[in-house]
């Protein structure tokens, strides 16, 4: 009997110092379909790209059942050329000017393919702009004779953005700064695509685990075979974004020394019956 209560305090002691869960954090947006075909597509928004992993390893699409619904992606449109989605975004940005030059620092592109940059402003100039991996090119915009000259676009060569801002340099040399009134940035889209019916409820759920496989489904196998029928366009809707819940911190010292005095407890009085027994 003194063994198994010995095993019991041993054992819940260990319970206790292991209970340490981390919560698993989520985020999910509702997917709203319609239309009377059987595939869906739903275009993923610069949100999601931000929140979710690089790849998109993590991204599932969870039914009103609970179950996981098996999807691609698609990027591409199927055409004798592959021609990208391409959406069109005013991002948030900053302006810091220093040592002769001008950095734009723009949010909100984490992981997303950026196509270009288009500067909008009313300032007459003739200055090299560069950007990240290497990019660099001459922009301008002039009034001059009576006509106006102006391209104040820089390619963005499908690079990804990893960090948390973006940062374009225009370089004023001697020169005062340029206005700008803001930016438009264009980036290739991924669209999710799936099987569903009008009537059916779906949640988009990403940014569970950041070292996560993506997923293999067999429908990967035979989207060409879907992507040359019709295909209705879904929409993504409000993300909830998960909050983490870190557990409270424990003092895992004082449990261990409480589980020590109780064993010893326990064992002190093991002996002392069995010495009475004698």
């Amino acid at each position: 009997m003194w063994k198994k209560a010995i095993s019991v305090v041993v054992l819940l002691a260990l319970t206790g110092c292991s209970a340490q869960i981390d919560t698993v954090s989520v985020h999910t947006a509702k997917i709203e379909i319609g239309g009377e075909n059987r595939y869906k597509a739903a275009r993923l928004t610069p949100q999601i790209y931000y929140a979710a992993n690089s790849d998109l390893s993590d991204l599932l699409i969870i039914d009103d059942g609970g179950e996981t619904v098996p999807y691609f992606i698609n990027n591409s449109v199927e055409t004798s050329e592959e021609i990208y989605f391409i959406e069109t975004i005013t991002p948030a940005f900053r302006i810091e000017n220093e040592d002769k030059r001008t950095n734009i620092i723009v949010e909100g592109l984490k992981n997303l393919r950026l196509c270009d940059l288009t500067i909008d402003t009313d300032s007459m100039f003739k200055r090299n702009v560069s950007a990240p991996h290497g990019i660099s090119k001459e922009l301008y915009n002039l009034q001059v004779n009576d006509a106006s000259y102006a391209d104040t676009t820089i390619p963005l060569n499908r690079h990804t953005s990893q960090g948390e801002t973006y940062i374009i340099t225009i370089a004023n040399r001697d020169d005062k700064p340029i206005n700008i009134n803001g930016i438009t940035v264009r980036y290739y889209a991924d669209e999710v695509v799936f099987a569903g019916e009008t009537g059916d409820t779906f949640t988009l759920e990403f940014g569970r685990d950041t070292v996560n496989v993506a997923p293999v489904y067999d429908i990967e196998r035979y989207k060409k075979d879907i992507l040359k029928g019709e295909i209705d366009s879904a929409a993504i809707g409000e993300i909830n974004y998960a909050i983490d819940e870190a557990p409270p911190e424990r003092d895992f010292k004082l449990v261990f020394n409480i589980v020590i005095v109780a064993v010893t407890l326990l064992l002190g009085v093991v002996i002392l019956l069995k010495l009475k027994k004698k």
